[in-house]
């Protein structure tokens, strides 16, 4: 006798995922030609992690492109898109990316909560479980904390892996960390939309049951609504700027889902939260949260560290990062000078010598420090620029005192960019310890340019792109300092010093003993 599929379970938020994609318009064959056109431009001329990826990862992204030219007429829209998106996965690089046009700009599809992943000992095997659940799902057994078994039929340790196969993380663990996140959040500009338009989700009740829930699909908004339609969460790009841009648009939809507007205070609350905490060996000590470093202001943002550290005690102070998808750079290395009163070595950064980027730095005063050293490089072939600073960390910190006492770090596999900047000069600069939850930061080591950005200084050279789609691509590349000068970041990431592996009341609660287990090592 076959069972019958339980009732279905949906937000009343956004649309249902089938009905949004009725709503898609297909592009046109001449707006696809120009997609694929300024890719390769994009790639050849500007991305600086092109040779490494080749290399690490064995892929041809120029060539798949020729390739996709050519079979553009056969193609449905959404086998198009696929495509495109697939040639910029397989680089595995998140800075690297192309963002789908309108409709599916600054939209996220979401089923209504979180997978997160726990291990019942140190040394045992993960399991997973709904951490948080919007309360308009909650339903009979089907509640926040409940154990998954399985995911449209299939065992959920394998639907995690399938779907890690598909992330874009430089290394395996961010792989992993991805694959997890996605099972139940989707950026649509930067990820495929879901296959399945519900999801049939096994899980072990409380009672030690098994059940199941169909849950469907919805597409959000998560940020505002302009004339043109739903906006990016990065907005505008700047030139100081290295973000996961689908990270932080899911960033943002957690934030709308799961924390109230009433639970956020201060002006970058969305950014940065302290707190004092007690913890059983150490006693008080500060707790610093740093959900992004996407300040428009780095000004702004420093003032604001800067006034929530004063109001920490100074025994110690341990600094979350863990998902943090970047942002500001200069925020980031600014914000490493407010911990220490030693002088801040910052990153490093250059440019793949092409003609394209020799026109750029000839065009941009921001890049004339690279411009010799192009010019050069391009005569003798050599693979790189002379890496120069992007910041002066002693500059940025503009004389606010620094917090005076031992630090900690904790960080994940979904720490990214410009948190990963921040990770490997914290390492670098031994400011203290670093904790992980995970075996390597997300790897993202470049600083982060649009095609609108590009185009702003060769006009001549780029063409518009059509339906507001764009693309991203790393355009300077981060090596580190100190005892590891010259290191890149890009797919190796930020070691922790030691790996604490979060247990179940660490996230379904509010990582009381990560947090005391860190401060052990103050």
């Amino acid at each position: 006798m076959t069972r019958p599929l339980p009732a279905p379970l949906a937000l009343t938020a956004g649309r249902p995922l089938d009905r949004f994609l009725r709503s898609v318009k297909p592009l046109a064959a001449a707006e696809r030609r120009v997609l694929v056109d300024q890719a390769v431009l994009l790639l050849d001329g500007f991305y600086v992690n092109l040779r490494l990826k080749r290399a690490i990862h064995a892929v041809d992204p120029l060539q798949r492109l020729r390739l996709l030219r050519v079979r553009l007429d056969t193609l449905t829209d959404a086998a198009f898109h696929a495509e495109l998106i697939g040639v910029f996965s397989d680089l595995r690089d998140l800075h690297t990316q192309y963002h789908l046009p309108d409709p599916y700009r600054g939209r996220v599809a979401a089923l209504g909560f979180l997978v997160e992943r726990y291990y019942p000992s140190q040394r045992s095997a993960p399991r997973y479980v709904i951490s948080k659940l919007h309360p308009q799902l909650a339903s009979g057994s089907f509640r926040a904390g409940v154990e998954l078994v399985s995911w449209n039929g299939v065992p959920i340790q394998r639907a995690i892996e399938r779907n890690a196969e598909r992330a874009s993380g430089s290394n395996v663990d961010a792989r992993v960390a991805r694959g997890l996140e996605s099972l139940a959040l989707r950026p649509l500009a930067t990820a495929l939309p879901p296959d399945e338009h519900f999801v049939l989700i096994g899980y072990k009740a409380r009672n030690g049951a098994i059940h199941e829930a169909r849950v469907q699909w919805r597409v959000l908004s998560p940020t505002a609504q302009g004339a043109s339609g739903a906006q990016d969460a990065v907005g505008t790009i700047l030139s100081h700027h290295a973000i996961d841009a689908g990270a932080e648009a899911s960033r943002f939809a957690k934030r709308n889902l799961f924390a109230p507007a009433s639970a956020r205070r201060g002006p970058l609350s969305d950014l940065l939260r302290a707190e004092t905490i007690s913890t059983p060996r150490r006693g008080d000590v500060g707790y610093l949260r740093i959900y992004s470093f996407n300040a428009a202001s780095t000004r702004g943002f420093l003032d604001e560290a800067s006034a929530l550290l004063q109001q920490l005690p100074t025994t110690g102070l341990v600094i979350d990062i863990r998902a943090n998808p970047g942002g500001n750079i200069l925020a980031a290395e600014g914000l490493l000078q407010l911990l220490t009163a030693n002088r801040i070595e910052p990153a490093r950064f250059s440019l793949t010598p092409t003609r394209s980027t020799v026109a750029l730095a000839m065009a941009n005063p921001a890049l004339r420090a690279w411009l010799t050293s192009l010019d050069k490089s391009v005569e003798t072939g050599e693979v790189f620029s002379q890496a120069f600073p992007l910041s002066d960390p002693v500059a940025l910190a503009g004389g606010r005192d620094p917090y005076p006492g031992p630090l900690v770090l904790i960080t994940d596999a979904v720490c990214y960019s410009a948190a990963d900047i921040f990770a490997a000069g914290f390492q670098d600069n031994d400011l203290g310890p670093i904790i992980g939850t995970d075996g390597h930061t997300g790897a993202g080591g470049a600083n982060v340019w649009t095609h609108d950005l590009l185009r702003m200084w060769l006009p001549d050279d780029l063409e518009p792109l059509p339906g507001r789609a764009t693309f991203r691509v790393a355009l300077r590349r981060v090596t580190r300092t100190g005892a590891r000068t010259g290191i890149p970041l890009e797919d190796l990431g930020v070691e922790p010093d030691s790996i604490y592996r979060l247990g179940l009341a660490d996230i379904t609660s509010h990582n009381e003993h990560l947090i005391a287990a860190a401060a052990r090592h103050l």
